[in-house]
């Protein structure tokens, strides 16, 4: 087990002056940086947007999955969890070849993209899927979101019976980041 133990210097973050402490079974400093983890784990809430893509965009079905038996279920959703992989992995493709963040690329472009170019790869020699793959490549470059803000937003909820602060009106406007996430953070160890 490896401890690392960080604060947050930027006063318009959450948690800013605490003692954040991070256990980790990933042991080795040269291949998970302390600094790398504690960026990574606060982007952790990012698998919400990951689950919006897989249940909003990709599955476009008002219904529940259509399988009746817990086998077909799971088959579907291995299917659906494949397919959202896929085109992540296409994204990143495209990222990868100017050095970029995949974030910047839209998961709804890229879907699209990809569906329209599914019948042409399907028609078309094995020898030119190279050439049609990097067009697909360039399409999905050609679309690209802005840089992500610097955003963040108070622990809190609504809810009167809760261990969190409750939500005040100090909290509808909270002071935004001035810098990245990652020069915020303070090595203690």
């Amino acid at each position: 087990m490896r401890v690392i133990q960080y604060t947050i210097d930027d006063p318009a973050l959450p948690g800013y002056g605490e003692r954040h402490v991070l256990i980790t079974s990933l042991l080795e400093e040269k291949t998970a940086p302390a600094l790398t983890l504690a960026q990574a784990y606060h982007e952790r809430w990012e698998i919400e947007l990951a689950i919006d893509e897989m249940d909003t965009h990709q599955r476009l079905a008002a219904q529940p999955l259509r399988s009746k038996k817990p086998v077909g279920v799971i088959q579907e959703l291995y299917g659906l969890l494949l397919a959202h992989y896929a085109v992540r992995k296409v994204i990143y493709d495209a990222a990868h070849q100017e050095a970029m963040d995949p974030d910047r690329f839209s998961f709804i472009n890229a879907l699209e993209l990809i569906c329209d170019a599914i019948p042409e790869f399907q028609m078309s020699a094995p020898e030119e899927h190279d050439r049609l793959y990097q067009r697909l490549l360039k399409d999905i470059r050609q679309h690209r979101l802005p840089e992500r803000d610097h955003r963040c937003n108070p622990r809190v909820v609504k809810r009167k019976m809760s261990k969190f602060p409750r939500k005040r009106p100090v909290h509808q406007q909270p002071f935004q980041p001035c810098r990245p996430f990652r020069e915020s953070i303070v090595m203690l160890n």
